[in-house]
């Protein structure tokens, strides 16, 4: 039995709150001192929150009308602290689920250099393959 587990990006923490005031025309600060999202026309906005865009954080987003917000310096720093937030809960599930994927079956090998949902997903498909009657 084969399985095709295809990666998929958490782009929860890339999330900002759209300013309400400027949903409704009415926010009397820019772009740059509102400590909410500003999004262009461009941008999907799902109740009230909307992504930004990964390329854009790292410099590098060429796309004419990017669907995802480029954040100004002050949101950028924060979704930053987001994504190291995010890292650190990661790595501590993944190590959490290593230690009881380890107690539940004793033998199998860890490997620390893999990535986390590398991690997760391959021990997994061991448990399951391991539950699989003959």
């Amino acid at each position: 039995m084969a399985l095709n587990v295809a990666p998929v990006r958490d782009t929860k923490w890339l999330t900002l709150e759209v300013c309400r005031q400027f949903q409704r025309g009415t926010c009397s600060r820019s772009d740059e001192e509102c400590k909410f999202a500003h999004p262009p026309k461009s941008c999907q906005v799902e109740n009230g929150r909307v992504i930004a865009c990964f390329d854009s954080l790292k410099g590098r987003c060429s796309r004419e009308n990017c669907k995802y917000l480029h954040p100004p310096t002050h949101l950028k720093t924060q979704l930053e602290i987001n994504g190291r937030n995010n890292l650190i809960q990661q790595k501590t599930a993944a190590a959490m689920l290593a230690q009881q994927m380890q107690f539940m079956f004793p033998g199998t090998p860890l490997h620390p250099v893999v990535s986390t949902s590398r991690l997760m997903m391959g021990l997994m498909i061991k448990a399951l393959v391991r539950a699989m009657p003959r």
